[in-house]
């Protein structure tokens, strides 16, 4: 995510550092929809199944239903990001964590679920929105999935993370927790100078190619009120700022004034701020698919799911850091590079890139409620 935005030279003073107060539930309740409020099993599910992760979190899914326990999932086509994801891998990617979160959640109400992709067929951009990604049925029974109890816990998380490194053996615990996954996990926690680089100007791109920064400007809410009325896109506490600060970087790019966001010194600043985090990464983890196919976008976004609420578990959080992985010519050469880093082989993809570790527990963000998400 784009970081061109936020910053001023007084934010980084350590009078300045805020701190985060614990989740109380009534919050959670506030910011997204609780499934004890509707009648229908696929309603239920659906409100567990939208506390997904998505691309800056514009939640770009919308549903059909078909009965009280079945509905058709679609993209969004009024949510997709040209700039930054121009094929849509990320958007339907997000529909994979949409799928894997709902097939979790849905265990904890006692339905195993019944995923078809694709029903109508999915051809290319035209069908987007318009044909449906996958249907999903519910059906009493199954067990209960233990990953069901981290569904609430899980954030993105972009503040710095301790300085705890990250083994092997600890990877390999939560990879296994996580359960089988479609693509190939690799992990580093040595040498990761060359990925850290990769990330700061992946970000540096983005941030200084003004389609795509204006792209996620256009997603940010710059106040509490805003994020209340809007329950989609960015914001500066999700960025990882918090307390005084958070006021202060917010009052500097005067809500959103285009020209503020897109000064190079506003860059320059922000890129030093965000610079903290990447060096505090001790443990990268990167998902290779066998190819490059919509079911593979769809699949690598459940794994990332799975394993996001296995780290949950473990205590810790996940960053993507996927600016490089996008596929518009500016990245060209930094995609190149990556799959030298992590020896692709032919026909394989990188489908997403993440900085894993433990740190403070992030913003809770909002998500929409449930009834703005469906189709008659």
């Amino acid at each position: 995510m784009t970081v061109s935005m936020f910053i001023s030279a007084v934010v980084g003073s350590p009078i300045f550092a805020g701190t985060t107060p614990k989740l109380q539930k009534p919050e959670r309740w506030t910011k997204r929809p609780k499934p004890s409020d509707f009648d229908q099993p696929i309603l239920k599910a659906i409100a567990l199944g939208i506390n997904a992760p998505s691309p800056h979190n514009t939640q770009s899914w919308k549903f059909k239903i078909v009965d009280e326990q079945e509905m058709l999932l679609y993209v969004d086509e009024n949510r997709l990001l040209p700039a930054t994801d121009p094929p849509s891998r990320q958007i339907h990617m997000g529909a994979g964590c949409f799928i894997e979160t709902l097939i979790i959640g849905a265990s904890s109400l006692g339905y195993q679920t019944q995923v078809n992709y694709f029903p109508e067929g999915y051809q290319s951009q035209a069908d987007f929105g318009q044909k449906p990604v996958a249907s999903i049925r519910l059906k009493e029974g199954g067990a209960k999935d233990p990953l069901a109890d981290y569904i609430y816990k899980r954030q993105t998380n972009r503040k710095s993370y301790t300085a705890e490194k990250i083994s092997q053996a600890t990877f390999e615990s939560i990879k296994a927790n996580a359960g089988k996954s479609h693509s190939r996990l690799i992990f580093r926690n040595e040498d990761l100078t060359d990925l850290k680089n990769i990330f700061y100007q992946g970000l540096d791109i983005e941030s200084r190619t003004y389609r795509t920064n204006e792209e996620t400007r256009r997603l940010f809410s710059f106040n509490e009120k805003q994020r209340a009325k809007k329950r989609y896109g960015l914001s500066m506490p999700q960025m990882g700022y918090e307390g005084l600060t958070k006021t202060i970087v917010e009052l500097a790019v005067d809500n959103g004034n285009p020209k503020k966001w897109h000064d190079p010194k506003t860059i320059d600043k922000s890129m030093k701020s965000i610079k903290k985090a990447i060096d505090s990464t001790q443990g990268v983890v990167c998902w290779i698919s066998p190819s490059n196919s919509y079911l593979d976008w769809i699949a690598s976004g459940r794994d990332f799911v799975r394993f996001s609420l296995s780290l949950c578990q473990f205590g810790m959080y996940a960053h993507p850091y996927n600016q490089a992985l996008q596929e518009f010519d500016e990245m060209e050469e930094l995609s190149v590079e990556l799959d030298r880093i992590w020896d692709v082989k032919a026909g394989e993809k990188i489908q997403m890139m993440v900085r894993i570790g433990k740190s403070k527990a992030p913003y809770y963000s909002y998500r929409q409620h449930l009834q703005s998400y469906l189709l008659e």
